[in-house]
């Protein structure tokens, strides 16, 4: 019985990230997500109580969005011994994940043109996870009294997302070609020659 309620659950979040990746947020419904999963809609409410906990539940266990743990790994095989080099490991695994997430591309781009107490509960788990991430780099090394880090990282990470989610429409940005992996490997470069400088203190 266990077993099924678990197939069950994971069918009705497939099901939620289907239909978003398809026609976003605005026909997004239980009605909708129990036909997607060839469920009765009784389940889904005794599941996961309502909508938007459903919504939560998805970004939190529907391979929506990486956790901590999956960004960081195994930490032996990281060869990185200062926050700046950090910051720039992970910072490039969240890209190259984030590369590979089509359906959480699609979410990303409907979000941005309807926002809703849906939208907001994938926001503020993604929210919840970058902080997770800050506290992580936090407890490894103390962040520079004079460095803002979290601001300087939710800027780095916004144009991440936005280069990954701009390709979809435009194989271009600023001369950049985004076709090739050579594109890709200048960002990446780039991500370390931004992060080195600033992240140092200048005390």
């Amino acid at each position: 019985m266990a077993r099924d309620k678990e197939e069950t659950k994971a069918r009705i979040l497939a099901a939620v990230g289907k239909l978003l990746a398809e026609s976003g947020f605005r026909q997004l419904g239980v009605n909708a997500i129990a036909r997607e999963a060839g469920v009765d809609k009784v389940l889904i409410y005794r599941y996961f109580e309502n909508l938007p906990t459903l919504l939560q539940t998805f970004g939190q266990e529907g391979n929506y969005w990486l956790t901590v743990e999956e960004l960081v790994g195994d930490e032996s095989t990281i060869q990185a011994e200062s926050l700046d080099e950090w910051m720039n490991v992970l910072l490039v695994r969240f890209l190259r994940d984030l590369q590979q997430r089509t359906i959480t591309q699609e979410i990303l781009r409907w979000e941005l043109l309807e926002g809703n107490e849906l939208t907001q509960e994938l926001a503020q788990v993604r929210d919840r996870l970058g902080i997770e991430s800050l506290k992580f780099l936090n407890q490894k090394f103390s962040f520079p009294p004079d460095k803002d880090i979290p601001a300087m990282s939710a800027v780095l990470i916004a144009g991440i997302v936005y280069l990954v989610l701009r390709t979809k429409v435009s194989p271009t940005f600023l001369g950049i070609d985004f076709i090739s992996s050579s594109g890709w490997q200048r960002i990446e470069a780039a991500i370390s020659s931004l992060v080195q400088p600033v992240v140092q203190s200048d005390e």
